[in-house]
């Protein structure tokens, strides 16, 4: 019963076909990224200018030419699927909270932070008949809306310079484009493969190192935590501190940091004890040290920008995690910055105080 379950969800998606055939276009070579307007998100160019206007209660970064909003739909909340014009591409009606496209007797669920990477994208299937007892699915849908990867896997993650990394039964495994195994499931951890290599926690030592392809260790296990590869090296943790390795396990940039991110585009945002900056593939701090006076927090450069979030008029932070997700949510000003150090946009201040409902001093 089981396998005929599975067999049946691959021809139930294939309902999806039409809805998504738009994400076989091409990216466009503008690029655009997501901004608040007081309390509703759209996106702007690289030149500031709004493209698709504040409309949203929150937007994501586009990939491969489409991006999640999350908007109101018959007095609740839901998140859709837009492309680079703005247009809806899969309609509200296919989704519930925690954007889910149900088809029949399933829900092909896709979380806000999924994308795709190398045509897939990692979804979780869940079967509505309550009286499947099996295990849990996951696959990968490509972009023409067919499941073409599934199985009995916890959770999937984007596929990365050929594989993918699953978790089954606390072990974390890859699998290739086929759904064959590379690597079987026997570490305790991992991230990603970059330049041949992903960060992996060894059962027997609690460490991590970092394999190649096949499964064997290039860097041995030494540091408490490890990142993947980006931009040719990788942010590693150990003796308290944080630096980059090459590929060969030489440091790029020496154990300093209080807290380090992965490079993209250039730069990677560091802290130390007393301060919080960008830096280069060498170490060195970049950019005006103005930018840094009265930053709360910032995500990685994508695409050629940082969105950043800055304290206004001496005020106190809102918060100062260092996250991907919680710039999103926070009501400090929000600014993007370039790789030149350029600032293309800044959110007036007059937003800060209508969000935050601060008189004006």
């Amino acid at each position: 019963m089981v396998s005929s379950v599975i067999k049946n969800i691959w021809l139930r998606l294939i309902a999806l076909g039409m809805v998504l055939l738009v994400f076989s276009v091409a990216v466009s070579a503008q690029q655009l990224y997501p901004m608040r307007k007081y309390d509703k998100w759209g996106y702007i160019d690289e030149s500031g200018r709004w493209v698709i206007k504040p409309q949203y209660q929150m937007a994501m970064d586009f990939h491969d030419g489409l991006a999640m909003v999350k908007d109101t739909y018959q007095g609740g909340e839901v998140w859709d699927f837009i492309n680079e014009k703005g247009q809806k591409v899969i309609q509200s009606e296919y989704f519930g909270f925690g954007a889910f496209i149900k088809l029949y007797d399933y829900k092909v669920s896709v979380k806000p932070h999924d994308h795709f990477s190398e045509g897939l994208i990692p979804v979780t299937i869940q079967i509505l008949d309550p009286t499947y007892k099996g295990a849990g699915i996951s696959g990968f849908l490509n972009k023409e809306g067919q499941l073409e990867i599934y199985g009995y896997y916890d959770k999937v993650y984007n596929f990365s310079d050929g594989l993918a990394r699953v978790e089954k039964n606390g072990k974390s495994g890859y699998i290739n484009r086929d759904g064959d195994y590379a690597i079987p499931p026997i570490f305790r951890g991992g991230g990603t493969f970059a330049n041949g290599l992903a960060p992996v926690l060894d059962e027997a030592t609690g460490k991590w190192g970092y394999v190649d392809k096949k499964g064997q260790f290039v860097i041995q296990p030494q540091f408490s935590k490890a990142r993947e590869f980006a931009n040719g090296v990788a942010a590693v943790w150990k003796d308290f501190k944080w630096g980059y390795i090459m590929p060969d396990g030489s440091m790029a940039v020496p154990l300093q940091f209080r807290s380090a991110d992965s490079f993209s585009n250039g730069f990677a945002f560091v802290t130390t004890e007393s301060d919080a900056f960008f830096i280069d593939r060498h170490g060195n701090k970049v950019f005006d040290n103005d930018l840094y006076d009265k930053l709360c927090h910032t995500r990685s450069f994508t695409n050629g920008a940082a969105l950043m979030s800055v304290s206004p008029e001496n005020r106190a932070c809102n918060s100062y995690r260092l996250a991907e997700e919680v710039i999103l949510e926070d009501t400090n000003l929000l600014m993007y910055l370039n790789t030149d150090g350029k600032i293309i946009y800044r959110q007036e201040l007059e937003e800060y105080y209508t969000i935050n409902k601060i008189r004006r001093p």
